[in-house]
Formats: structure tokens, C-alpha cells, sequence
């Protein structure tokens, strides 16, 4: 990749523009396994609930309803562990903000003072502890509680309101969970095993396009969803909470995942090799690896003790080996220490073994708080940013006396991200998901409530609405909001009260409120402060291309043999070079800076090039380390890899 690729492109027409979006609408609906399944349990829970508020007169029908989109998790264990998460919120806030009635009620001074300082205090706490979402409850709870003083008149009144919102938001919590244990319960093992399948899948996509002469497409050398251990670890640990046989064995599964990791950054660095055909013996071993995989694939499907290797092509030893054989090399080692670890695990099963040793994935202790929690002034920053516009809305709507546009608040508080992109990004999913599901309400509104007569008929009339919500809702990060959205703006329309609601006027208020919002959050955090994802991704890559010219650097001195040792910086790197795409992807909604746009593609077109010459950095180490009488090959490509960091640091500078 030369300094060509990041030179301006003319944007896209609106109907490129147009069919890009709908291409990737279309890809974010799709189904997936387990989709059906969690919009099922959601759709159930959610008219339980509705049936429960109504049948019992329980005030707040809306938030109930809404409570099963915004807590339901992918698995039953993380649904779970956020229902405990929100009921200890719910505790702790209205524990607090009861008795502050006490000093605050009378004196709006004080009341403001005391919504800011709590608020601001939780939101820097989320960004610095380990149970930062708790803190973050707990500090929303309060800042919406003490506006409640805004609309009841009586103190009496005052408390029966906030224990009753208590309960609207505490009982749901014990219906969802009760649902998704019942109801086609989704096992975080199933989601491991689909998890595994994703990154096996990605392998020998990059395989079949080695077998085919191709190379991966320009702007994706990987897609940073597959790179990582994390997220297999993480469900691992939660499998293991509810299986006593998995988690005497999870250190094995440990040291399984960590080579599947290896093998899928090997397939990250062979797609980045230029296209060619590779020699008879290359293309025989990629034919082997990528039937060996499929063969791992499809045992994940079953039992993964039937797992066996194919039986490897005789080739011969001393034939000439192209650029991909050093990759190849490590691929198939992983491939046998996967089939080594598969029958020690099925072994186990029946006669005790010795302890097995260290995984090649440690196991990391979680600290309570992060390493630069007191030193980074950005955490504080944001904290006052998020508070600031909240109480700004609070003050605004409280002066010209419009409390139905007290959703700003909330947007304020919701929204708020590490940075202005995703910060904007969420914006953004939550103004549609606004409009979309206001509109319905206003709709039924007007031509359906009027007509209905029980509470049957209400359900009708809420399930097709909470069938759409469940599904966007079940969807990826990058949609999954917008579900959430579309769910609290139907709700709020539609179950004001005790009893279906005639009026639009409070759809119409909230919809100004969560836009007057937007308009606020978007300012401060352009213009106050801003922690840009453009910053953040330019930052990685640095990061990323210090590691490979240290490498590289490394196999240029008089030790070659050193070159040997880069399991860390290899991992390093990759981690650096995910986060960089991931923020490259929330950049596209930021702002363009000191007022000058840059051309479409940009960001993608930097981190491309980036990933290629980090990736082949690693290469070139590990060739040496395979091959070192290759000395000529090597020293030009180590000639041209410095030439090429050069100028990829002096873009990113």
C-alpha cells in the first residue's frame, strides 16, 4: 500500500450512499441463531408485564414495559447478573433520594445542588470502576427522582410517586428473569461455541481466498469482532459459573481458546500477503488447514471429542516454499496443539490426569479500579461535561415551565460515551428509535386506542411493536439501541396512566425533549473538552506501529535470535490495531474538525494501512525466526517495512 491509498476520493452519490445503507440495514435485521429466541422471551415478558400493570392498577405501565428491552441480555447468566445489577441501583438510589425529600423539597437551591454533586460523582465513577454501571444507576436514580418534586404538589404524594416508580421498575426484573429461565433459556456455552464457530468462520474465509490467488479486501485486512480472547474468556467464565464439570476443566479451556486466538491472528497476517499462486506444497498445507478447520467447526456443532485431524499430504521437505509458508507453519502447529488439548479434555472425562500446565492465556487479575483513575484528568472531564448538560436541560425546561420535555434529562444522562463519536452514535440510535416509535404511538393513537375494550385487545395492539423492538434490540451494539428507543417512545405514548392514553401532545413533548437533548450533548462534547475517536484511533495505531518498528528493530541488530520472543507485542499489537478499526467505525459521526471535512474513507484507508505494514512486520520477525540463513530476502523486506513505518508515522502525525 503506498501513499496513494489515502488520497481524497470523491463522495459517494446520494444513491450510493443510499444503497450502502440499505445494504447494511439489511445485514444488522438479518437473522442469526438465537435471534428469534431472545425477541421471543422479550415479546413474552413484555406482555406479561403489561398485563400485570394493568390488571393490578400499577402506576407506570410505560417504564414497566420498557424495563424487559433495556435489561435483556444475549445469555440467561448476563441477564441476570443485570437484573441484580439494576434492583441494587433501584435500592441504593431510592434510599438515598427519599430522605434527601427531607432537606431538598423546600429548597430548589439545594435540591439542584444535590442532583448535580451526586450525578457527577456517579458518572466518574462508571468511568473508573469496576462496577461503574451500578454507580451510574445509582446516580440517574437519583437525578430523576429528585424531579419528581416538579410534579407532585404534595409531599405525601411525593413519596407514594417515588415508591411506586420503585416498584414499576423492581417488579419487571423478577418477570424477565423468570421468562428467560423458562423460556428457550439461552446458555452462554451456546453462545461460546457460536462465538468460536465466527472466528473458525473468518479463518477459512482467509484460507479459501489464499487457495483462490486473493487477498483481503483493501480497507479490511480483519474485522476487529474475531481478534481478541476476550470476549471467548469472558463467556467461558460464565459458563463455568453454573457447570461444576466446565469449571474444573476451564484451565484447559482457557489454553483451547488462546491457540484458537493464534490461529485466527495467523489468518489476519495471511491475508494481508500480497495475491499470488502459491507453490504446489503451500497450496496443498492451505487445502489441509482449511479442511482441517471446517472438520473443528463443524465438531463445535456436537461433541468436540470427535474431533480428529485429517490425515496430512505427502509432501516433500526440501521443495522451494513461498512467502506464506512461515504463516502455514504456525497454523498447523496450532492445529495439532488444538487436536492435543481436545483429547486431553475428552480424556479427562474419564480417568484423572496430571494437573495440566499454565494455559497460554493467563488468566488476568481485575483491578477494582483503573490504573489511571486518579491521574487522568479526561474521566473528571466527562463526569462535569454529562452533568453539566443535564442540569442545564433541568434548568431550561423548569424556567419556561414545559416538564413534558423532562426527557432531556434523561437523553443527557443516557447517551453520554468515552467519546464524542459514540457518543453521537448513540444520539443518533436513540433520535430513531424515537421517531420511529412515536410515530407508531401517535398512530395508534389516533386510529386504534379509541376502539379497544380490554386488555386483551391492548396486547394485540403492543405486540407487533414489541416483536419489531425484541428484534432490533436483539441485534448488534451498533443497532441494538435504536430497539430500546423504538420500545420507551411506543410505551410512553401508549400506556400513559392506567388505561390506554387518547392524547399525543406527551408523545410530541418527549420527542422535543430527547432532540433538545441531542442538540446539547452534541455541543459540549464537540466543543467542550472533546475526546475525539479520530484522537482515540490515531492514538492505537501509534501504538500498534511502535510495537512492529521495535520488532523490526529487534531483527536488525546483532542477536537475531531475540526475534523469537514477540508472543507479547504480537498481541499487543493486534489489540491496538482492533481498537483503532472499532474507533475508525465511531469517528464517521463526529464533527469535522477546525471545520474541515475529510474525504470519505479516510480514517478506514490509515487503519488499512496501518494493519498491513504492522501485520507484515510480524511476518518478516517470524520468518527470521524460522529461516535465518534467508538473510537477502529478509534484509529487503526489512528495508522496505522501515521505509513504509516512516510514512505511516508521519500521516498518523
Amino acid at each position: 500500500m503506498t501513499a496513494d491509498a489515502l488520497a481524497a476520493e470523491e463522495p459517494p452519490g446520494a444513491t450510493a450512499r443510499f444503497e450502502r445503507f440499505w445494504t447494511w440495514l439489511l445485514s444488522e435485521l438479518a437473522p442469526f441463531p438465537g435471534r428469534g429466541a431472545a425477541t421471543l422471551r422479550m415479546v413474552i415478558a413484555c406482555l406479561a408485564i403489561v398485563t400485570i400493570s394493568m390488571a393490578l392498577d400499577v402506576p407506570q405501565a410505560y417504564l414497566s414495559a420498557f424495563f424487559v428491552f433495556f435489561m435483556s441480555r444475549e445469555d440467561l447468566v448476563t441477564t441476570t447478573i443485570t437484573g441484580v445489577a439494576l434492583a441494587l441501583a433501584l435500592i441504593v438510589g431510592f434510599g438515598i433520594t427519599i430522605p434527601a425529600y427531607l432537606i431538598s423539597v423546600d429548597h430548589p437551591p439545594l435540591r439542584l445542588a444535590l442532583m448535580a454533586i451526586v450525578f457527577c460523582a456517579a458518572m466518574y465513577i462508571s468511568r473508573v470502576f469496576a462496577l461503574g454501571p451500578v454507580a451510574f444507576g445509582i446516580g440517574f436514580v437519583v437525578l430523576i427522582s429528585q424531579q419528581f418534586v416538579d410534579l407532585y404538589q404534595e409531599p405525601e404524594a411525593l413519596v407514594r410517586g417515588s415508591l411506586w416508580s420503585w416498584v414499576a421498575m423492581t417488579f419487571p426484573i423478577a418477570v424477565v428473569l423468570i421468562v428467560n429461565r423458562i423460556i428457550l433459556p439461552e446458555r452462554p456455552v451456546a453462545l461460546l461455541r457460536q462465538e468460536a464457530r465466527l472466528r473458525l468462520g473468518f479463518v477459512i474465509e482467509a484460507l479459501d481466498r489464499r487457495l483462490a490467488g486473493l487477498s483481503m479486501e483493501a480497507t479490511t485486512p480483519f474485522r476487529s469482532g474475531v481478534v481478541g480472547a476476550a470476549r471467548l474468556l469472558g463467556l467461558l467464565k460464565l459458563s463455568a459459573n453454573g457447570d461444576p464439570a466446565l469449571k474444573s476443566k476451564i484451565l484447559a479451556y482457557r489454553a483451547l481458546i488462546g491457540t484458537l486466538n493464534r490461529i485466527v491472528e495467523s489468518a489476519c497476517m495471511l491475508g494481508t500477503l500480497r495475491p499470488a499462486v502459491d507453490p504446489p506444497q503451500d497450496h496443498a498445507r492451505t487445502a489441509w488447514l482449511r479442511s482441517a478447520l471446517d472438520d473443528f467447526r463443524r465438531s463445535l456443532e456436537g461433541d468436540l471429542s470427535g474431533f480428529r485431524i485429517p490425515v496430512r499430504p505427502h509432501l516433500n521437505p526440501s521443495a522451494d516454499s513461498g512467502p506464506a509458508a512461515a504463516i502455514l507453519d504456525e497454523m498447523e502447529r496450532h492445529v495439532a496443539e488444538i487436536n492435543r488439548q481436545l483429547q486431553v479434555l475428552s480424556a479427562r472425562s474419564f480417568a484423572p490426569i496430571a494437573p495440566e500446565a499454565p494455559p497460554e492465556v493467563p488468566p488476568e487479575a481485575r483491578a477494582l479500579f483503573v490504573s489511571d483513575a486518579l491521574s487522568n484528568p479526561i474521566y473528571l472531564q466527562f463526569s462535569l461535561k454529562v452533568t453539566a448538560a443535564a442540569m442545564f436541560c433541568y434548568i431550561l425546561y423548569t424556567a419556561i415551565d414545559w416538564p413534558g420535555i423532562h426527557t432531556c434529562v434523561i437523553t443527557c444522562a443516557v447517551i453520554a460515551l468515552g467519546s464524542t463519536g459514540a457518543t453521537i452514535h448513540k444520539a443518533s440510535l436513540r433520535l430513531s428509535g424515537a421517531l420511529i416509535g412515536g410515530g407508531l404511538a401517535i398512530l395508534a393513537t389516533v386510529f386504534v386506542v379509541p376502539h379497544l375494550e380490554s386488555i386483551g385487545e391492548l396486547l394485540l395492539l403492543i405486540l407487533p411493536v414489541a416483536a419489531l423492538s425484541g428484534w432490533i434490540t436483539s441485534g448488534s451494539e451498533r443497532i441494538s439501541y435504536c430497539g430500546v428507543q423504538v420500545a420507551m417512545a411506543f410505551f410512553f405514548g401508549v400506556l400513559e396512566g392506567y388505561a390506554p392514553s387518547a392524547d399525543v401532545t406527551h408523545v410530541r413533548d418527549r420527542v422535543v425533549g430527547i432532540v433538545l437533548g441531542i442538540a446539547v450533548m452534541a455541543v459540549i462534547f464537540a466543543y467542550v473538552w472533546p475526546e475525539r475517536a479520530e484522537q482515540q484511533m490515531r492514538a492505537a495505531l501509534a501504538k500498534a506501529l511502535r510495537a512492529a518498528a521495535a520488532l523490526l528493530r529487534r531483527l536488525g541488530g546483532a542477536d537475531p535470535a531475540t526475534a523469537v520472543s514477540i508472543e507479547a507485542e504480537r498481541s499487543a499489537i493486534f489489540e491496538n490495531l482492533a481498537l483503532a478499526q472499532r474507533m475508525a467505525q465511531v469517528s464517521l459521526f463526529e464533527p469535522a474538525r477546525d471545520g474541515i471535512a475529510r474525504p470519505v474513507g479516510t480514517d478506514a484507508e490509515l487503519v488499512a494501512a496501518t494493519q498491513a505494514t504492522a501485520l507484515s512486520s510480524l511476518q518478516v520477525v517470524q520468518l527470521r525466526a524460522a529461516h535465518p540463513e534467508q538473510t537477502a530476502e529478509i534484509a529487503d523486506a526489512y528495508r522496505d517495512l522501515t521505509s513504509r513505518i516512516r510514512w505511516v508515522r508521519s500521516v498518523l502525525e
